[in-house]
């Protein structure tokens, strides 16, 4: 197979990749060795080219099967062509993209570019591996501005607490690597934030916070995650090599995404958006080609039907 060129501007994509050729591209991930039956895993598979299409020629199985069976795009009546443009987009543009834009760009209806849109966040989702060394913790909340809502929808805020209408997002940041993970988290109670840091921090790794009390277990005798606190309340954000910084930047672009971009996303679907906020933040000082290309490896083997996205709702 002949080497495939690398663009590495939205324009050069545009031109480069027509249907054939992201054809081509998605199958040199998907099998690097040839064509195998998603069922059976057989390597004894023709081609329907009228179709573009394969079949597997074992007897027991002949099963039918394309390019797109096993990823994101299964079931996709967009050309491949507009799928590769709107993923360039979305990993490339700071402050994510919106689905309205992404039905002008590729001209669609924007329902079907929201499907898009969290079938790629949902290959985006965070790696289980957990941080260690020098690890930063902090927490965000993510909701409507009370002031600039309307008379009633603040006084129904209010009546029911200040940060009623927020939601929190945690997240811990390696110092060394720069890599983050983040979580939607419903309260921040201690039991709740050591839960988190126990699921995304290696024990005996150093944590950097603020003064919450929210992180008071890891400042008793014998915790297996030293901390060091600065005081934000007394206008301490840096202290020696104390400070989370590097969570206040992560938050800073996820606030710019969603209060920019995204404006009001349904609450049961933040976490996609802070999967997507990660994966940018994770992969920023990489090359727009290799932003690309590694959203387009995490689309083999998942898949969103809009009934699951939706709950069985109809929109």
């Amino acid at each position: 197979m002949v080497a495939l060129k690398k663009p590495q501007t939205l324009i050069q994509a545009v031109r480069y990749f027509d249907p054939e050729t992201a054809e081509l591209y998605l199958k040199s991930i998907k099998w690097p060795d040839g064509p195998c039956c998603p069922q059976c895993g057989s390597v004894s598979v023709g081609s329907i080219k009228s179709r573009r299409r394969y079949q597997c020629r074992e007897k027991g199985c002949r099963k039918q099967f394309s390019v797109l069976t096993g990823t994101i795009f299964e079931g996709t009546h967009l050309g491949l062509d507009k799928w590769v443009v709107a993923i360039w987009m979305i990993v490339n543009c700071r402050n994510g993209v919106s689905s309205c834009e992404i039905a002008r760009t590729i001209g669609c209806k924007q329902q079907s570019a929201w499907h898009l849109l969290h079938r790629v966040r949902h290959c985006l989702q965070q790696a289980s591996d957990r941080l260690s060394g020098t690890v930063e913790a902090d927490a965000t909340y993510v909701g409507g501005i009370v002031k600039n809502m309307n008379k009633t929808r603040r006084r129904e805020v209010r009546s029911r607490g200040a940060w009623s209408n927020k939601t929190t997002v945690h997240a811990v940041r390696e110092r060394a690597s720069g890599q983050v993970r983040a979580d939607v988290i419903g309260d921040e109670t201690g039991e709740t934030i050591r839960g988190v840091i126990s699921r995304r921090v290696e024990p005996r790794s150093y944590l950097h916070t603020d003064a919450s009390p929210s992180y008071g277990w890891a400042s008793r005798p014998f915790s297996e995650y030293p901390r060091s606190a600065v005081n934000h309340a007394r206008d301490e954000y840096v202290r020696d090599n104390v400070h989370v910084n590097g969570c206040e930047n992560f938050f800073n672009c996820l606030r710019r995404a969603v209060k920019g971009t995204y404006v009001r996303p349904a609450p049961e679907h933040l976490g996609a958006y802070v999967d997507e906020a990660v994966f940018r933040f994770n992969v920023r000082n990489e090359t727009e080609w290799d932003r690309f290309d590694a959203a387009m490896r995490l689309a083999v083997g998942k898949r969103l039907t809009y009934s699951k996205l939706t709950g069985g709702a109809i929109r």
